[in-house]
């Protein structure tokens, strides 16, 4: 990872980007310039994001969405959650260089429920190129390397955060992370849908868990592949 100093930045809707060679893609670039990357769910944010929001954010990729939430809708905190280790770098980067100051970025792959004896330490995640085709699942048409990611309880960090937020995108994870965890502190669940992942039965599941959690769908503020849910009463007992 190279120093930030030394480097020239990508400019995109206000917030600048280290142009890094491990990280950008020619695409990559192009969004950025063009304000486009990331769009459905950075029209979303100003649905929900404030100035007292604690945003947990489950796959934060180059910290777009995270500074984001800071520098344009005036979050308190923001807490990312990452599993490839050279994007938590790149992360801490783009929210330095953004004045991005409360903040916390953790290396790690997120499980629900409380950690345990029979909680994994660790997973295997399969590191690709271009990083957005990095998952828990090899990738079928691209070369990875398959490295160990400790775990961490979501619940917890929820809990910690005292997250009123929780923005997802983990490439099919979302299909069940929300079948056990407790998201007592949370009012809104941003979720991007990775259909071609967790097919039709992926999202099934995924509107049955968060309708039972006491979240109902959004509409106004969906769309594109991405689903907002907002709280309306509390969780049902399972």
């Amino acid at each position: 990872m190279s120093d930030t100093t030394s480097q020239a930045m990508i400019r995109s809707n206000g917030l600048s980007f280290p142009d890094d060679p491990d990280i950008m893609t020619d695409r990559l670039r192009r969004l950025l310039s063009r304000g486009n990357y990331e769009s459905s769910e950075s029209r979303a944010l100003k649905t929900f994001i404030g100035a007292n929001s604690s945003v947990v954010e489950l796959g934060a990729g180059i910290g777009y969405i995270s500074t984001s939430a800071v520098c344009h809708h005036q979050a308190r905190k923001v807490t990312c959650i990452e599993a490839n280790p050279l994007l938590c770098d790149y992360i801490r980067q783009v929210h330095q260089v953004n004045g991005v100051t409360d903040s916390t970025v953790i290396n790690a792959i997120a499980l629900s429920g409380p950690k345990s004896a029979a909680t994994p330490k660790a997973l295997p995640f399969y590191v690709a190129q271009p990083f957005w085709s990095s998952s828990m699942e090899p990738p079928a048409n691209l070369p990875f390397e398959e490295i160990e990611v400790p775990t961490v309880s979501l619940d917890e960090v929820l809990a910690e955060a005292k997250a009123d937020a929780l923005i997802c995108d983990i490439e099919g994870g979302e299909a069940v992370l929300f079948d056990d965890v407790d998201l007592t502190p949370v009012r809104y669940v941003l979720v991007e849908l990775h259909t071609n992942r967790i097919k039709a039965d992926g999202v099934v599941n995924l509107f049955e868990n968060m309708h039972r959690h006491g979240f109902f769908y959004h509409q106004q503020a969906s769309g594109e592949g991405v689903v907002l849910f907002k709280r309306f009463r509390a969780a049902q007992p399972r």
